[in-house]
């Protein structure tokens, strides 16, 4: 059996965790905190829903909703990503914690990606979601993104 790669980042955020819920499941929060130059679309928040994910002008990524356990979870299960055929699994887990809200971000199927792209895969999604988890927490506490 083969182990799970997992990429994780967490951030604590001064905002409740109904707020925070609503930014990461709604696709015009997503898309404004995520990165500027993605976009998200979500046309049904409900399991089995597909989504949509701009990563660029060209490239749209498909989706479906997997889990959605309200104020807890929001999990995405992401088609095979081409060229390497990754299967990803995306998952926004929240918690109230502090007066706020913990915000962890993980991403599961890295074992999936050749052996020989997996650590670059891993590093890229690792450095954009710490910059994504630092933009919510932004967005959230009504200051300037720092990453755009």
């Amino acid at each position: 059996m083969t182990e799970s790669i997992v990429v994780e980042r967490s951030i604590w955020i001064n905002a409740p965790v109904e707020r925070a819920w609503r930014a990461v499941t709604e696709a015009e929060q997503l898309t404004r905190g995520y990165a500027t130059y993605y976009a998200w679309e979500i046309p049904r928040l409900e399991v089995g829903a597909q989504i949509r994910f701009h990563n660029s002008d060209t490239e749209i990524l498909l989706a479906t909703i997997a889990v959605l356990d309200p104020m807890r979870e929001f999990t995405l299960r992401w088609d095979a990503l081409q060229p390497s055929g990754a299967l990803l699994v995306t998952s926004f887990l929240l918690s109230e914690e502090n007066g706020g809200t913990r915000v962890t971000l993980r991403e599961s199927g890295y074992e999936t990606i050749p052996a020989d792209e997996r650590q670059e895969w891993f590093d890229k999604a690792g450095e954009g979601y710490c910059m994504s988890m630092e933009n919510l927490k932004a967005l959230l506490e009504g200051r300037s993104l720092p990453h755009s």
